[in-house]
């Protein structure tokens, strides 16, 4: 089993009551909508954006301008079964794709599941391809501010339908580097994540990614990939996120650190979070409650000595991630 190697920063994550933390339940909802986006031209993008980070930052890319003769672009994830290479990638449970674009751009086969995002391959509509035998990990949930891991991949690549092109190695490294405000042609996003991404190759340069998520629905609002002088710079053009939380959860643990017992207090008198999980630094779950109210105590003497993340998720969607230290 390949090895995923977390760093976490001393000074960790949460301000203003907003969750710094990308979840599994609010990625999830991206698997089930549309995303529009236009490619863009290049030139127009700032390439300070992809060294801003931090918390609370501003990300100003209202002055990129759409690419001309290159239709919008409508990516949904889909069963691999609606595609014609399912058989090719068996490993993976969606498979993304614009319906009427497969004559111009990929089919991008992915496993998705409560802990991560993982890529299986890709197939080119030239019938160029690629195949994982070790999966790319882009992401784990939940994934927090400040964090990062590291994740071997090998894959095969082919020239065509049938013939070997090479096979390649490396590992990726990710990290959720930035929170804050984007502002992009149509309007400001708020409560985004930047993801940066370094993967390395051992067939030659090492690539860059970057994406800014909103985390309210896991949807890509902006990307911008640098391979060897190719790049490539994308934006969704759907309207901005109007989700303020409007009902914010406000709760503290006590006593932390602990050896047993963590209490909550705060929130409404008796409010009941519609769910509620512990992870620990490597974003596993290692405890999953339901249906808990703003004044129960939580035994935790199970777990092993360390660093762990309380998830609270209530009926408004609104999730609030804070650390655990377990004596």
């Amino acid at each position: 089993m390949k090895k995923i190697y977390f760093i976490i920063p001393a000074l960790l994550l949460f301000t203003n009551g907003r969750s710094q933390t990308l979840s599994y339940a609010n990625f999830s909802v991206s698997l089930s909508q549309s995303v529009s986006v236009k490619v863009a031209n290049n030139n127009s993008y700032n390439t300070a954006l992809s060294t801003t980070t931090g918390n609370g930052v501003t990300w100003d890319a209202s002055g990129l301008t759409a690419m001309a003769g290159y239709p919008t672009i409508n990516l949904s994830f889909q069963n691999p079964n609606t595609t014609p290479y399912q058989s090719m990638y068996s490993s993976a449970n969606y498979c993304e794709y614009d319906p009427a674009l497969t004559a111009n751009l990929p089919y991008n086969y992915y496993g998705i599941s409560a802990d991560s995002l993982t890529e299986w391959g890709s197939y080119e509509p030239s019938a160029q391809h690629e195949i994982f035998q070790d999966p790319d990990k882009h992401l784990i949930f939940p994934f927090n501010y400040g964090q990062s891991f590291t994740d071997n991949y090998a894959k095969t690549n082919y020239s065509d339908a049938t013939t070997v092109s090479s096979y390649q190695t490396g590992s990726r490294t990710v990290t959720f580097c930035g929170f804050g405000t984007l502002i992009l042609p149509q309007g400001s996003f708020s409560n985004v994540a930047m993801i940066s991404e370094l993967r390395t190759n051992s067939l030659g340069p090492d690539s860059y990614y970057y994406t800014w998520y909103d985390i309210n629905t896991g949807k890509k609002l902006l990307y911008r990939s640098e391979n060897d002088g190719s790049i490539t710079t994308a934006w969704c053009i759907e309207a901005t996120n109007s989700i303020q939380e409007n009902n914010p959860i406000r709760y503290s643990i006590s006593p932390n650190p602990t050896a047993d017992f963590i209490a909550i207090s705060g929130g409404t008198s008796n409010e009941i979070f519609s769910s509620a999980s512990i992870s620990d630094l490597s974003g596993k779950i290692v405890m999953q409650l339901s249906q808990l109210n703003s004044s129960e105590k939580i035994n935790i003497s199970s777990l092993l000595p360390g660093i762990y993340f309380l998830s609270i998720e209530n009926n408004s969607s609104s999730v609030q991630t804070k650390p655990i230290i377990k004596l």
